[in-house]
């Protein structure tokens, strides 16, 4: 059995890694020597220095950015989407950077297609190295190898659930070396390894890879010394308290200046970066579209004027990020003496104009939400903001409901695009799409679902 290998891992992705990137380089050069019929090198008059060290240059940059960007630890239990997100985020620092670099050096203009050809190459190549790579780990700890042993200290409410998982999820390479208590529980099918004080012995005969302390409350008094015996032998540990068991986020450590809090629940967009990443796109995205779709919304706007008394745009208070209120931009699909009717929106419903039905049937009547996007109100895809008088009616009686206010509201989302649009579906399932969206968020994520807005959120039988 294979143990504590993800230092000899990540040699192997280091290596990998530079091959990988000094080979998107010769790619690069070869297909814009082939594209353009220029020669980078030679017609520029580089010197034949540059035809190893620039290469080399990139790959170190590539390895130190990965290494920024945590794509040197263990995956094992994550899902690829996590690790893939960060090998995006990793090459596209790298882009940048050499963006930076070609235009003050004044060679932007030729080197710009290479960089681009090397990120897509490098990109690809990379993920689909890891792909592969998951995929025979996966394969290798379902057959017995690559194994990590886990011994776990004390019962409590979490166990059943813990051990189930490490148990139905065999590729995810955990095995359970058993449990130590004051006493056998016949409810508890893995092998019982003596009270607590037999802990040291083990350790020193059989030590495992990693310990779960998971106590019962009467037990908790003990939690120091127990720890104590896991640094004294050297074993990692993690806790898994008792009161977990009635929580079902995902509970995580943070830290106040050094001193470690739990949260108990994990929001990407916290992270700096990743804010900048999503804005990135937000704004990238929506200024394209409101190029693209002007003309559309042009004769929206006309179509409106004519055929119904009013404005053309409505505008509406909504609840935002950190339960900030803001302005809502709509096409108005309303007659204008119902427009201050709170009641939500039924099928058919009579308050509509004929005209307004069908930009709510295609989701026109939302276009204007770009604007807000671009304000930064609101983003591309989060959850749907919703009016003050709901959501304090909410907040009493959906319980969890308030957490989606954690990110910015969304023009489309995860809910939207899984058919949960419009007053006949359920608010609380609505919610837990909202709080999955917001626990598991991914650049690539936001790209999927604005891909399936094209198809199931617009044409949704739900939309309104």
């Amino acid at each position: 059995m294979i143990k504590q290998n993800q230092g000899k891992l990540n040699a192997v992705h280091v290596t990998i890694d530079v091959i990988i990137s000094c080979a998107s380089c010769t790619v690069s050069y070869f297909a814009y020597r082939f594209l353009f019929g220029h020669d980078l090198l030679y017609e520029y008059d580089y010197h034949a220095g540059m035809v190893i060290g620039l290469p080399v240059l990139v790959a170190l940059l590539q390895i130190l950015l990965n290494k920024i960007c945590d794509l040197y630890r263990s995956y094992r239990s994550n899902k690829f989407i996590e690790e893939a997100s960060n090998v995006l985020q990793a090459g596209l620092w790298l882009c940048i950077m050499q963006i930076v670099l070609a235009f003050l050096t004044g060679q932007l203009f030729t080197f710009q297609i290479a960089i681009i050809i090397y990120y897509f190459t490098n990109t690809f190549v990379s993920l689909l190295y890891r792909a592969l790579l998951r995929k025979l780990l996966k394969y290798m700890r379902s057959k017995g190898y690559n194994k990590k042993y886990i011994a776990l200290i004390g019962i409590n409410n979490c166990t059943e659930n813990f051990i189930e998982k490490i148990q139905t999820s065999p590729d995810f390479g955990y095995e359970l070396s058993g449990y130590f208590d004051v006493a056998p529980h016949s409810a508890v099918k893995i092998p019982y390894l003596g009270n607590f004080k037999k802990i040291s012995s083990f350790f020193r005969q059989s030590p495992p890879d990693e310990a779960i302390i998971m106590l019962s409350d009467k037990f908790q008094p003990s939690l120091g010394h127990i720890i104590a015996i896991c640094e004294n032998w050297g074993i990692k540990f993690s806790i898994l308290p008792n009161m977990f068991s009635d929580f079902s986020s995902r509970i995580y450590i943070a830290s106040f200046d050094g001193i470690p809090l739990l949260s108990m629940r994990n929001v990407p967009l916290d992270n700096t970066f990743n804010r900048f990443v999503k804005r990135t796109l937000d704004i990238l995205v929506s200024l394209v579209m409101l190029v693209f779709l002007s003309p559309l919304m042009l004769i929206t706007a006309v179509i409106i004027r004519v055929t119904s008394p009013g404005s053309i745009i409505f505008r509406q208070e909504r609840v935002g990020m950190s339960n900030r209120p803001f302005t809502m931009y709509k096409f108005r699909s309303m007659k204008t003496e119902t427009e201050s009717d709170l009641s939500m929106t039924q099928k058919d419903d009579e308050r509509c104009t004929r005209f307004g039905a069908f930009i709510r049937k295609f989701s026109i009547d939302e276009l204007p939400q770009l604007f807000n996007v671009l304000k930064g109100d609101m983003s591309l895809v989060g959850p749907r903001p919703e009016i003050p008088f709901y959501v304090e009616k909410f907040r009493k009686s959906i319980p969890l409901y308030m957490v989606k206010h954690y990110v910015k509201p969304g023009i489309t989302g995860w809910a939207q695009v899984n058919d949960l649009r419009g007053s006949d579906t359920s608010i609380e399932e609505r919610i837990r799409y909202d709080l999955f969206y917001i626990e598991n968020w991914s650049i690539l994520f936001d790209i999927k679902i604005l891909f399936q807005t094209l198809t199931k959120g617009i044409f949704s039988k739900n939309a309104r």
